[in-house]
């Protein structure tokens, strides 16, 4: 009893420890007496200087803040303002109202402000936040390849973005579901250039008010802004040598008055690159080993456009009104040329001569329309948003493939020529609107909810040649399927503050009601379910010390086109197929973090996956045919340890090191493909900035992948060195910067897979060494106010 009593004053005297204060104000332009939205408040502790809280003001230019402190000095910080500093503060236990008017800089630029103050890699609240324009990751890449520069980041042989060993990632734009996953995911990133990211947030455990799907976390991707009033905006060029040439252009625009803010967008960008790859697969047979050497090389030529344009209109000092809208097309034409050789018993039999070419046309539009409300007090904020999205995409693919014995280089049976048409449709309309109210000075509640309308339409015709050269359609190959799909959903979140403790919970339900109909076989697959995703969240800010320790539960739900009963032929060896009877994955997410000193973090997580959507590899060896599909095998869990740290070396050398190491566990019980094995994976980058002054500036990043084994596959080593040197010219508004990508060639995707009697290696080979020259030129330095894009919901991400 004396032990639990002892216990308890401990507890309270911990929670009660330092009287909580609000401070609130407002911040304003000297010369136009402007409400300044998008400042950035902070406060820090006058004793040691450490950083205490951080926030922005809203778009009537107010912020809110508490504080335990006992004295302590408020910072603010705008771009094309000089920053201001207040005095000595004390904490009186009464609430205050600190007021600031910012003085214009007519030198300072956006882009070289966040260049000389912010660090590569920083950690704010549940987001670790990665610098991309400071690390020179952007330049001469497009947004995909930008993201395969994060820590801990790679893709897997279909170029699918893999994070934490899962390539289950939701991709945000500017905090706005960017709406698409897998080969259109892939595509959509490739029409955007990496030189207009300014920065990417990891979320690797969200909570109820983001969309369960993703259980490896949410990457918000950041895009850069003008910070000016008036006509300003910046242009781009760059141009980049690997095996092939690549080029990306861009201008982006910016008008603001008071009241109105307008932005245009034009990119394009046209990419000749190649792609290697290699599939050795062993057979043991009793009295026989078969092997199929397979090389294949894939030469894509690209081009993308992109345009977009966004207003936004201030209709009081609290509500704003706007929209924005974006047009993008892909247009790729892709050569396959393969070769694929026959060993029986180490005895060179047959080679086979494969042939593709495929032209891609994809065209996507979205739209936004939205309102958001800030009372005067900051208490209450509404957000509403109506979405909409059109992808129409197109492929046309013809394939042939031709047989001949070793020793004769004669054909011994007809070749095989195959006309492979995939039109699809789809249509998507959003709906949601987000609340959130402070009760109290402790108390603050979030709620909101959400519907979406899916229908899409896929049609797969797949034709072949018969011996009089006509191509006939194969109605068991070829599937038409309509899929439409309403979810609804709603959260609510109840944040509880205490002290140095911050408390969340919150609770999100969806309900999903789908039909997916093949006009071809007159066949129907169907259902709705309600799920429950909980999340809780606690942190405690102990002075030099922040902890947090949080839980979600986590969907991924099919992409849609792996309920379709397709065939899709890749050669005469390799083919794909839909599985209607696919059903969602569900994942427990746990993490527990330590912050030291804003500098580093230490992070355990841990992952338990029920129901796991794996691919499955499936070798027929009658017809010496592989199958790749999906399947639910069982079960899966992933416990790791992440390290982020970041020094100062020398006056002009930064250095950040990130590090993960993780344990992985996959169990099988499916018929005919049972397994259960682990193992340990583990990722380490070095990230180095160089500032040698007079406005040079250099950048040397490294990294080293080991994957280990998960499931029935084992994934070899991944590494390589990268370098960047920039300079700036004209009162820092050029900026030329010359990069050296992937020197090594070390970036590869290498995986085996053991199944029963079969084995299959597969090393994926992108182009790599990379050397990029590129241009910007920026003009402009006032402030900006943002104008929105589109969001739409989860179901839209899995296209």
């Amino acid at each position: 009893m004396k032990t639990t009593i002892s216990f308890f004053l401990l507890l309270l005297s911990i929670l009660s420890f330092g009287q909580s204060i609000q401070i609130n104000g407002s911040i304003t332009a000297e010369n136009t007496k402007e409400q300044l939205a998008s400042a950035t408040v902070s406060i820090f502790k006058a004793v040691d200087h450490t950083l205490q809280q951080s926030t922005k003001t809203n778009a009537a230019g107010q912020y809110k803040l508490e504080v335990t402190t006992a004295e302590f000095y408020i910072k603010v910080n705008l771009a094309g303002y000089k920053p201001v500093q207040s005095t000595i503060l004390k904490n009186t236990n009464t609430n205050q109202t600190q007021n600031f008017i910012l003085e214009e800089n007519f030198v300072a630029i956006d882009e070289v402000v966040v260049m000389q103050t912010n660090k590569i890699l920083t950690l704010k609240g549940d987001k670790m936040i990665f610098d991309i324009d400071k690390a020179g990751f952007g330049t001469g890449n497009d947004a995909l390849e930008t993201l395969t520069k994060l820590p801990g980041v790679r893709l897997d042989k279909d170029e699918k973005v893999v994070f934490r060993g899962s390539n289950n990632v939701q991709i945000m734009i500017d905090g706005k579901p960017a709406l698409l996953t897998g080969e259109e995911l892939k595509q959509y990133l490739k029409t955007m250039d990496g030189a207009n990211i300014k920065a990417v947030e990891i979320i690797a455990n969200p909570s109820a008010k983001y969309d369960a799907s993703g259980s490896a976390g949410i990457f918000n991707i950041v895009l850069k802004k003008s910070a000016a009033k008036g006509l300003t905006g910046n242009i781009k060029t760059s141009v980049g040598y690997a095996e092939f040439i690549k080029n990306y252009n861009g201008i982006n625009l910016y008008n603001n008055t008071e009241k109105w803010n307008f932005k245009y967008g034009l990119s394009y960008g046209y990419t000749e690159s190649v792609n290697h790859r290699k599939i050795d697969q062993t057979i043991v047979n009793p009295g026989n080993t078969l092997l199929l050497e397979q090389n294949n090389d894939w030469l894509p030529v690209s081009n993308s456009y992109s345009g977009n344009f966004g207003v936004g209109h201030q209709l009081t000092k609290n509500a704003n009104l706007g929209a924005s809208f974006n047009y993008s097309i892909y247009n790729s034409a892709e050569v396959t040329n393969g070769r694929t050789n026959e060993f029986d018993n180490s005895v060179y039999k047959r080679y086979t001569i494969l042939k593709t070419d495929d032209d891609i046309l994809n065209k996507t539009i979205i739209g936004n329309v939205f309102y958001n409300f800030a009372s005067d007090s900051l208490d209450t904020k509404v957000d509403a948003q109506i979405n909409f999205a059109n992808y129409n995409n197109t492929s046309e693919r013809e394939t042939s493939n031709f047989y001949f014995t070793a020793n004769t280089n004669d054909m011994y049976k007809n070749g095989d020529q195959i006309k492979y048409n995939n039109p699809t449709n789809y249509n998507i309309l959003s709906a949601k609107v987000d609340v959130e109210h402070k009760v109290n000075e402790a108390l603050n509640i979030e709620t909101g909810a959400k519907y979406s309308y899916v229908n899409n339409d896929y049609d797969i015709d797949l034709r072949e040649r018969n011996s009089s050269g006509i191509y006939i359609p194969n109605t068991n190959r070829s599937n038409r399927l309509i899929y439409k799909e309403s979810i609804f959903s709603g959260y609510g979140i109840a944040n509880y503050k205490s002290g140095k403790f911050d408390f969340q919970a919150g609770l999100r339900a969806e309900y999903i009601d789908y039909n997916a109909t093949s006009l071809t076989s007159g066949t129907s697959n169907k259902d709705q379910y309600l799920s429950l995703f909980p999340s809780f969240s606690v942190n405690a800010n102990m002075e030099n010390n922040q902890y947090k320790f949080s839980y979600s539960r986590r969907i991924q739900r099919p992409r849609y086109l792996y309920l379709n009963p397709y065939y899709e032929y890749t050669d005469t060896y390799n083919v794909s197929v839909g599985n209607p009877d696919l059903t969602p994955q569900f994942t427990n997410a746990f993490e527990l973090v330590w912050i030291n000193k804003q500098k580093t973090s230490l992070s355990l997580f841990a992952n338990f996956s029920t129901d796991e959507m794996y691919q499955i590899i499936s070798y027929n060896p009658e017809n010496k045919i592989t199958t790749l599909y999906y399947d639910n095998i069982g079960s899966s869990k992933s416990i790791g340890l992440s390290f982020n740290s970041s020094w100062k070396v020398k006056k002009y050398w930064d250095m950040q090191l990130n590090s993960e190491l993780s344990y992985g566990q996959a169990k099988s019980d499916l018929e005919g493909y049972k397994f259960n094995d682990s193992g340990i994976s583990y990722y380490t980058g070095l990230n180095q900035t160089f500032n040698f002054g007079k406005n040079w500036n250099a950048t040397w990043n490294s990294f080293y992948s080991q994957s280990g084994r998960y499931g029935n596959s084992t994934f070899k080593p991944s590494y390589d060195l990268s370098f960047s040197v920039r300079k700036d010219f004209l009162d820092k508004k050029l900026r030329l910067s010359l990069s050296a990508q992937n020197v090594l060639k070390k970036s590869q995707w290498i995986q085996e897979t053991q199944q029963d009697n079969v084995t299959t290696n597969w090393t994926n080979r992108w182009e790599t060494r990379k050397f990029t020259l590129a241009a910007t030129y920026n003009f402009g330095n006032a402030k900006k106010k943002e104008v929105k894009d589109g969001d739409l919901s989860d179901e839209q991400n899995r296209l």
